[in-house]
């Protein structure tokens, strides 16, 4: 990393060295951090980085799906080595991407072809995740029968398609 007057950064060497000097003193027990649930802020920590890149430079609007799909995925694995509900979260890293191209659409240049994979995902990760739910499981099948139903008599009903018509 280089400054604008061609000099280089000091805050990588800044960061490895706080790094360093906390990883010694947990080593010595000066401290003593929870590396089972740690781990999970540094992903945390670079999702909010790229989300930051872009807050600052508007024209980077490519750093808003990894920093989404990160902050997602830092918060499903906090909450699971907190809690140890993964079976049920596990939807969210089908959807986090989901939230990246849904983000990419509001926050970047409106581009609607983002909206189609957001969508495809949104709704295989809402179906794994209602599936997660054991009563939900058998509802959201009889509701896509009913849909699929109101389709076909909606289309029977406005002339039956390609069948009613004569060259």
């Amino acid at each position: 990393m280089r400054k604008k007057n061609g000099k280089p950064s000091i805050v990588p060497g800044l960061i490895l060295i706080f790094i360093g000097i906390v990883a010694v003193l947990n080593n010595f027990e000066a401290i003593n951090l929870d590396w089972e649930v740690l781990w999970t802020y540094f992903i945390l920590l670079l999702g909010l980085i790229f989300w930051l890149g872009f807050i600052f430079d508007r024209t980077k609007d490519g750093l808003i799906m990894p920093g989404t799909i990160l902050l997602t995925y830092g918060i499903i694995l906090n909450l699971h080595m907190r809690f140890g509900n993964i079976d049920i979260l596990w939807p969210f890293f089908i959807l986090g991407p989901a939230f990246g191209f849904y983000a990419m659409y509001l926050l970047g240049k409106r581009d609607r072809g983002l909206l189609i994979p957001a969508v495809i995902l949104t709704i295989i990760g809402s179906i794994f995740l209602l599936q997660s739910y054991s009563y939900i499981r058998y509802v959201w099948p009889l509701v896509l029968v009913v849909l699929g139903v109101l389709l076909l008599l909606r289309n029977n009903r406005d002339g039956g398609g390609d069948q009613g018509k004569q060259e």
